[in-house]
Order: structure tokens, then sequence, then C-alpha cells
């Protein structure tokens, strides 16, 4: 994201959108609607569409490729409405053909006099600013001269610090990694997807208008050398991590006839594999209307949660964290030579506590709950913790309301319940004996399967069931029939009720 300095009189002049089309630079523009005679007094250069809502009044932006594609449909007649609403004068399209732009939008961009242009293939977007920026101020060579310092000195850098100071000399000014306040150039971090921050400029007090221009562009390439150079540094500091965490992934999934082998290679990578373990087993899911793609999350996700355990246990040589993915799932593992004391339950709690914290922060939207295993010595162990984090989180969203951690030690009586249903030959008698309901679609099986349960729950008392559901008793007794005719079970059979029940619980942990 780029965030221009607004410019005064006394920083630049101003000229009419007809005015720049007639200068050799921007010639080329198309203007496709909007009224030519409208005043630019700045120009922006933007990453995303969002950014639109942003503008100042006489500002014109010349939107990046990226954004340019998406600019189509509903949501691009939206963000031309809220535009033109700010007094801005006009909208660059970069890397898109004229034809493409729909007729929708060209007619908000006259009833708006929002001049609406595009660019011919190819046309550098920061070049094109640079030419607004010239006829605005007569000084784009100054900006292209620190563009071009910043570029050769960004290239030679190899540490994150040095790359900040490399854009700080060729602006001028300091350069760091903080929230960007008024007006200030800033560009988005992005470290393996996630956002991770931004590269700021601050503004001096003689800056022009050919300055602001050139800082967008060098805090831009500042921002994507700084994430490639954190995201090598984080990969490089915790290889022999991550080697560890792969391997403990394998050791939970591998058969039994496949795990000695395994365990010789965790001693020789110096995991205590023979002392204790205890697993947090995280789930993810996005709170977002649009799917934030969970599965390129995911590594981003445990590599944050991972990161900020080992910060929080500080200088504690005893434990040793490391992190390993199942499926969807982040997994953070605490090893230790020896046997954990009483106040190993408060250090697994704080730790999922730190975890949670830390993913949520990193990716805003996210649904994350956490299930503690129990605490058990060598290879079996683990596998035992694994399978207890899992029951456990289960038990997350069984609770009402949902409960972000649970340990499973926590869970009392009900660990039975959580325990038996953890296993992979539970869950498919399980879901054999429910299929005739679950086959009557997602609400209308959590429908029949919770009426099942409260009537077995309540001793086959239809009144009972109804009450707890809030429904008709003649509601409960026409499932019944449909659940019984369904299922070809026997109600009477003392049997089959309590297997009925035990599934039904089971089916609604899910």
């Amino acid at each position: 994201m780029f965030i221009a300095q607004p410019q005064t009189e006394s920083q630049s002049g101003a000229t009419s959108v007809r005015e720049l089309l007639a200068e050799p630079d921007l010639a080329a523009l198309t203007l496709l609607a909007g009224d030519a005679a409208r005043t630019v007094s700045s120009v922006r250069v933007i990453a995303e569409l969002r950014e639109l809502r942003l503008l100042g009044a006489g500002e014109l932006a010349v939107v990046m490729p990226a954004a340019s594609a998406k600019a189509h449909g509903h949501l691009f007649d939206v963000a031309l409405r809220d535009t033109a609403a700010t007094g801005a004068t006009a909208v660059v399209l970069t890397s898109v053909d004229a034809d493409a732009v729909e007729p929708t939008a060209r007619r908000i961009a006259d009833r708006c006099a929002l001049a609406l242009l595009v660019a011919p293939p190819g046309a550098e977007p920061t070049r094109l600013a640079i030419a607004v920026a010239r006829v605005l101020s007569g000084d784009a060579g100054g900006a292209l001269a620190s563009v071009d310092n910043a570029r050769r000195l960004i290239a030679t850098a190899d540490t994150a610090d040095a790359v900040l100071a490399a854009a700080a000399e060729a602006l001028a000014t300091e350069v760091t990694v903080r929230e960007p306040g008024h007006a200030e150039p800033a560009a988005l971090v992005e470290v393996d997807g996630v956002a991770d921050g931004y590269v700021t400029a601050t503004v001096p007090e003689q800056a022009r208008g050919a300055w602001v221009i050139a800082a967008r562009t060098v805090v831009r390439l500042a921002a994507d050398a700084y994430a490639r150079v954190i995201a090598k540094d984080r990969r490089t500091d915790l290889a022999p991590i991550h080697d560890r965490g792969r391997l403990l992934g394998e050791l939970l999934l591998a058969p039994e006839s496949e795990r000695a082998p395994l365990v010789a290679q965790a001693r020789a990578l110096g995991l205590a594999v023979d002392g204790w373990h205890q697993v947090l087993r995280f789930e993810l899911s996005s709170s977002l209307t649009e799917p934030v793609g969970m599965a390129g999350q995911t590594e981003a996700v445990g590599s944050t949660a991972l990161d900020a355990v080992l910060a929080d246990s500080g200088s504690d040589v005893v434990d040793m964290w490391h992190g390993t993915r199942i499926g969807g799932d982040v997994l953070l593992v605490r090893t230790t030579g020896t046997k954990p004391r009483a106040s190993a339950a408060r250090i697994a709690h704080q730790a999922a506590t730190t975890a949670l914290a830390a993913a949520r922060d990193r990716v805003p939207g996210l649904v994350i709950r956490c299930g503690i295993g129990g605490v058990y010595r060598r290879a079996e162990g683990l596998r035992t913790s694994a399978t207890d984090a899992r029951a456990a989180l289960a038990a997350t969203r069984q609770a009402t309301p949902p409960r972000d951690i649970i340990a499973i030690d926590a869970l009392g009586l009900n660990r039975m319940l959580v325990e038996w249903y953890a296993s992979d030959t539970t869950r498919a008698s399980v879901d054999d004996m429910l299929a005739p309901l679950a086959e009557l679609g997602s609400q209308a099986a959590e429908d029949a399967i919770r009426t099942l349960q409260s009537y077995l729950d309540h001793q086959g008392s239809p009144a009972k069931a109804a009450k707890d559901l809030n429904v008709h008793p003649q509601t409960i007794a026409y499932r019944l029939r449909k659940i019984t005719t369904l299922l070809h079970i026997d109600l009477n059979d003392a049997e089959q009720r309590l297997a009925l029940q035990l599934a039904c619980r089971a089916w609604l942990m899910r």
C-alpha cells in the first residue's frame, strides 16, 4: 500500500487531466470516461482497490496491475462511487485493455465527473506517477535518482537492518518498520503471504511532491526486500527445529512397523524422544465471509505459534518445543528429559494462550481452538498425548458455548467419552451407525441427532425432550418415527439405546 503526502500549493502546481494528456510521457493514456477538465493537484500509486477510498481532493491514482486486473463488477463500481465522493480527480488503470472496462464503470465515471483512464500495455505505474509529478512539481530528475540509488543499495543489502539503512540513505530520512502516521509513505511487508508490519518513511519538513513520489517507490522496494530477508532468516534459524518437528509428525503418523528407524533418527537429531511429551493441537478456520486460503496459511500460523512459545519460554533449557502439522491442524510438542512437575498443566495452558494470541494477531479473522493432551513418556507416549489432544480439541467444539482451549485432564468423567471417540475405529462405527441421518443434510442431520440424544438422555420422555429443545412434543414424536424408520432400530432395546446415546454424543463432538 502506498500512502501519499497531500501537496500544498507551495509544493506543487495544479493542472487539468487534458493538459496532462498533452505531455509526451502521458500521451499514451486513454481517457475512457469522466471530465478531462478536472484539476489534478497530486498523484498516488495504489496497490489495492480499497485504497481508492483513501484518495484526497484533486488526487490522481495510478492503480498497480494486480489491482487493475480486479477492476470489474459491482465492487469496482462501488469503489468508483466512493472515490468520486472523496473529491479525487482521476483513476488510471494499468495492464488492462480499454475494452475490458465495463460500461457500468464508464457511466459512473461520467456521472461523477471522475476521469477514468487506461495506460497502454507494459506501462510502468511508478514511471507514470513520476511523469505526473514532474508536471505538477517540475522535479522528476531527483525522484528518479533517488529510486535508482535505492534500488542499487537495497540489492546489496543482506540483512533486514541493512535494507532499512539503504532506503534511509537513498531518501535522506528515517525508514523504519512501524505503523505509518498520517500521509507518510509506507508499504506493507508480507512474509510468506502474511502481513507483518509496514516499512514507513518519515517525511522531512522540506519534502516536495517529487520526493513523495520517490519515497512511495523506495518503501515498496524496501518492503519486498525486507520480507525476503526476514523469511530467509526465519527458515535458517528454525531449520533444525523444523527438521525435528517434521520427524515428530512422521512418528505420529507411522504404523508401528516403521517407528523403530524413526525413533533412532530422532535420537540422532538430538530429540529427547525417550523423554516426556505433551501435545498441543490447534484447529484453524476462518471467520471471514470469503476464504482466506487456510491451506496456504497453516505453515505461517504454525511458525508464528512456535516462535511465540519459544520466545515466551525464554531461557528455560529444560523444555524443548517443536512444531509439526497433521492435515490442516498445527501441533506443538513440549518435550522434557525429566518427568514434568505439577506445573505442567499451567505451562501448557500458558503456551496455548500465547500461541493463540500470536496466530490471531498475524492472521486477523482466524478462528482457532486448542486441545491439550496429557503428559506421557517415550514415542508411545507421544502418540498417546496426540490422541488426547485430538480428543480435547473435539471437546472444544462440543462445549456450550465453544471454548478456545481445553485440556484432556480437565474433562473429568467426560474424558472417557472423548478418548473413546478419538479412535479411528470408533469414529468409523459412529459414522456407519448414523449414516442414514447424515444423508438428510447438515442441518436436518443435526436436528435429528440432537432430538435422539435428548430423548435418550431424558429416559425416553418426549415431553422432556421437547422442553429441552424448545419444540412441540408432536415435533419430537414425528422426528422419532422418522429416525427409527431410517435407522431400523428398536428404542425399547437397552443395548441399542446405549449405543445410540454414545453415538449421538460422539457425533456432535465433531
